[in-house]
C-alpha cells in the first residue's frame, strides 16, 4: 500500500503539517527535524502530491482560461470552441494545463478570476475577452485575447478590428453600394467599438454621412419587436443595399428577416460578415466572411503566457493576427437603382 504523509508523521514523531512544510523546506522547521522527515519519507518511498507542492510554492503548470458572462452562452458561439482548442494545443506543446474560469449570475469575471488566483491554483490568467481586464493587479501574469481600452501595462493578442471593419466596408463600396448598414454593434465589446470606426473611417473616405439608424445592435435579430424596426428600415424607399454584420450568425439571421419581407441576398441587399464559421460557408447562399484565426489567436496567446512565465517576455507585448477575406456567394453589385 502506497504511503502516506501521516505514515511520514507517525515514522518522524511530528505532525502532518510538519511533514508538509519540512519536505517543501520551510523555514519555520528546524534543520534537524527536517532532515529526519526526509529520512522517513525516503524509508517508506513517499512522494508528495505534486499539486499539493504547487499549491505551497505557488507556481503551479495551471493557467486559467477566463471566458466572458455565461459560459453556456460563449461555448454557443463558434469562436470559443476554436479559441479553446488553439489555447489546448499550444498548452500541451509547453506542457501547460489548461482551467476554465467562468462567472455568471452575480459573479463577475473579474470576480472570479480572483477566486481562481487566491485558490492558488494558476500560476497566471488568459482572458478571453478584453472587457474583462482587471481593474487591480491579480497577483498573478495575464494575458488578454482582444485589446484593451487601455492597452498600457498589458500582454494582449488581437485582429486589427479597425482595419477590419473598413476592409468589410470598403469590399462593398467596391461592388458599387453606398448605402450600407452595419448590424450587431455593442459598445460593451471593443471589437464592435472598433469595426464601427472602421466603417465609418471606410464611408468618410468616399464622401458618404453616416446615418445613425443604420448602426443597429444585435438585438433585432433576437427580438421580434425590435426586428421590426429593423425591418422597417429596408422597407424604406432608400433601403440599404449591403450590410456588415459582425458574425456570421447575425449575417443568417439578417438573411432570414430579409427573405420575409422578399428580399434576396445578395440580388437585393449584399452581405458580408466576420468568423468563417461551418454555418456561414454551408449557408445559401453561402456567406462572403471575414476569417479572424481564432485558433491561432488562442495558440499565440498561450504561447505568450508560456513566455510570461517562463520570463523571456517581462515588457507588455501586443501581437496582431491577421485577417483574411473569403469570398463566397453573399456579395453581388449594388442594384442599378443605386
Amino acid at each position: 500500500m502506497k504511503a502516506t504523509i501521516k505514515d511520514v508523521a507517525r515514522a518522524a514523531g511530528v505532525s502532518p503539517s510538519t511533514v508538509s512544510r519540512a519536505l517543501h523546506d520551510s523555514p519555520r522547521i528546524s534543520e534537524k527535524v527536517r532532515e529526519r522527515v526526509k529520512q522517513a519519507a525516503k524509508e517508506l518511498d513517499f512522494h508528495p502530491n505534486q499539486m499539493a507542492k504547487s499549491l505551497v510554492s505557488r507556481k503551479t503548470r495551471i493557467v486559467g482560461i477566463v471566458f466572458p458572462g455565461d459560459v453556456s452562452k460563449s461555448l454557443g458561439n463558434p469562436f470559443y470552441p476554436s479559441l479553446l482548442q488553439g489555447l489546448g494545443r499550444a498548452a500541451g506543446e509547453r506542457r501547460y494545463h489548461l482551467l476554465l474560469v467562468t462567472g455568471g449570475g452575480e459573479v463577475s469575471a473579474e470576480e472570479a478570476s480572483r477566486q481562481a488566483v487566491d485558490s492558488g491554483y494558476v500560476s497566471g490568467l488568459v482572458l478571453l475577452a478584453a472587457e474583462d481586464v482587471p481593474t487591480r493587479d491579480p497577483g498573478v501574469p495575464v494575458v488578454v485575447i482582444g485589446h484593451p481600452r487601455d492597452e498600457a501595462g498589458w500582454h494582449y493578442v488581437d485582429n486589427d478590428n479597425v482595419a477590419a471593419g473598413r476592409a468589410a466596408t470598403r469590399h462593398l463600396l467596391a461592388h458599387g453600394h453606398r448605402r450600407i448598414l452595419l448590424l450587431g454593434y455593442d459598445r460593451r465589446y471593443i471589437f464592435t467599438v472598433d469595426r464601427r470606426l472602421g466603417y465609418e473611417q471606410a464611408l468618410g473616405e468616399e464622401g458618404i454621412p453616416v446615418r445613425r439608424e443604420w448602426i443597429a445592435t444585435s438585438r433585432p435579430i433576437r427580438d421580434p419587436e425590435a426586428g421590426e424596426e429593423l425591418a422597417a428600415v429596408f422597407r424604406a424607399g432608400d433601403r440599404p443595399t449591403a450590410a456588415v454584420c459582425m458574425d456570421d450568425a447575425l449575417a443568417i439571421g439578417l438573411t432570414g428577416l430579409l427573405k420575409g419581407m422578399g428580399l434576396e441576398v445578395p440580388g437585393d441587399v449584399s452581405i458580408v460578415s466576420f468568423n468563417n464559421t461551418d454555418a456561414g460557408k454551408y449557408h445559401i447562399p453561402a456567406l462572403t466572411s471575414y476569417e479572424i484565426d481564432p485558433y491561432r489567436l488562442g495558440m499565440i496567446a498561450m504561447h505568450l503566457m508560456a513566455d510570461v512565465l517562463k520570463g523571456v517576455a517581462d515588457a507588455p507585448r501586443s501581437i496582431e493576427v491577421p485577417f483574411t477575406l473569403i469570398e463566397r456567394d453573399s456579395v453581388a453589385g449594388a442594384p442599378a437603382s443605386e
